[in-house]
């Protein structure tokens, strides 16, 4: 196993990486089909490899004078946006060694601190709590949709290839909400007014390196 910077011809197996990384996880409908390029930024993408496949990922998308994503902590900070293992390559120190490659790399800029934000899967945020960061910010994913959103409908037959559909109120009623919606919630005295499919407690990190 090696890590190494992020190449293009290792996108695919990346996202492979990625998604298998989470389908167990609290985030596992986070899924992206093309690899972020973070609209130029300055980053660090490290990727581990093994028998040329991506195994293991790391990135961080660094603050400048300019353009500061971090908001948890004082001065230039660097997001990470995602630290994954594949599942068959787990317990295995990679995410320590791709964490502390990160580092590094870090160490030859200005950034004085990383922040990242996680949901409440217990072996993530033990891995975080050990590597010495705190919580600064905690809020709520919730999926499902606001009770005042809710209606009641009617069909009333197919017409002209469409559903004929009338509300409570025997309004004719063109759509509806078909699934869940999602909410970033501040106060969790705020779920009261949500019918939820899940939630999960999200967690903002972050720790000062310099």
């Amino acid at each position: 196993m090696k890590i190494i910077p992020y190449a293009p011809q290792y996108e695919e197996s990346w996202l492979r990486c990625r998604v298998l990384a989470y389908l167990h996880t609290a985030m596992y409908e986070d899924v992206v089909t093309k690899k972020p390029t973070f609209d130029g930024r300055p980053a660090i993408e490290l990727i581990a490899v093994e028998d040329d496949a991506v195994i293991g990922l790391i990135d961080l998308v660094l603050d400048t004078e300019e353009q500061k994503t971090t908001i948890l902590s004082e001065g230039l900070g660097a997001f990470l946006p995602v630290i994954a293992v594949h599942p068959d390559h787990q317990s295995r120190g990679i995410g320590m060694k791709m964490y502390k490659a990160a580092l590094q790399e870090l160490e030859k800029t200005a950034i004085e601190f990383i922040e990242l934000y996680t949901r409440d899967d217990v072996q993530a945020n033990n891995f975080y709590q050990k590597l010495g960061f705190e919580i600064g910010l905690e809020t709520y994913d919730v999926y499902g949709t606001e009770k005042k959103l809710m209606k009641e409908i009617t069909v009333e037959g197919i017409e002209n290839k469409k559903f004929k559909v009338k509300d409570a109120n025997s309004k004719p009623c063109h759509y509806l909400i078909g699934g869940a919606i999602y909410y970033e919630v501040f106060d969790k005295a705020a779920l009261e007014e949500i019918d939820y499919e899940r939630y999960h407690v999200s967690y903002g990190y972050f720790k000062r390196i310099k």
